[in-house]
């Protein structure tokens, strides 16, 4: 299939959020297979590691408090080795962890399957690469559909400098 202008520019437009906070760039749908990308320009490796390491810990602090303070049953919280893990028992488990080549954030849920994150270090968030949703959202969806409980993160109070 041809990729026209004005597909490119409907690309665009859907993309404009993205584009105006002025993060990250959106490629055009129709070159990755029906998905939208957003991809983030590289930071100095000490930013991407400061901030990643950060919101690792916030994730691990923020569940290690819901599990406890809910009495989740069957739910674990594991963080070594830049792998943090959540497990809910026969629900299923959510893993993240640090990619530091390609400085993302990558995750793994029974309900979204595998993602990846990039940093938008001018909104000090984790956006998704194929749809654009912050990291935190994506989480407090798919842990409030297998719990039933919700959760809050807050990534961006994290990771501000």
């Amino acid at each position: 299939r041809a990729f026209s202008m004005a597909a490119a520019v409907r690309a665009a437009a859907r993309a404009a959020p993205c584009l105006a906070a002025g993060h990250a760039r959106a490629l055009p749908k129709g070159l990755l297979g029906g998905h939208h990308a957003v991809r983030q320009l590289q930071v100095p490796a000490t930013v991407y590691h400061a901030k990643a390491n950060r919101t690792l810990e916030h994730l691990q602090e923020t569940l290690e408090a819901f599990v406890d303070d809910n009495d989740v049953a069957g739910a674990d919280v594991d963080f070594s080795g830049d792998v943090l893990t959540l497990s809910l028992a026969e629900k299923g488990t959510i893993v993240l962890n640090k990619q530091s080549p390609n400085q993302q954030i990558w995750s793994s849920s029974p309900l979204s399957g595998p993602l990846r994150y990039d940093l938008a270090d001018t909104v000090d968030d984790w956006l998704c690469t194929r749809d654009g949703r912050p990291l935190g959202t994506v989480l407090e969806t798919d842990i409030q559909q297998l719990t039933g409980i919700g959760v809050q993160f807050d990534i961006r109070g994290a990771i501000a400098d």
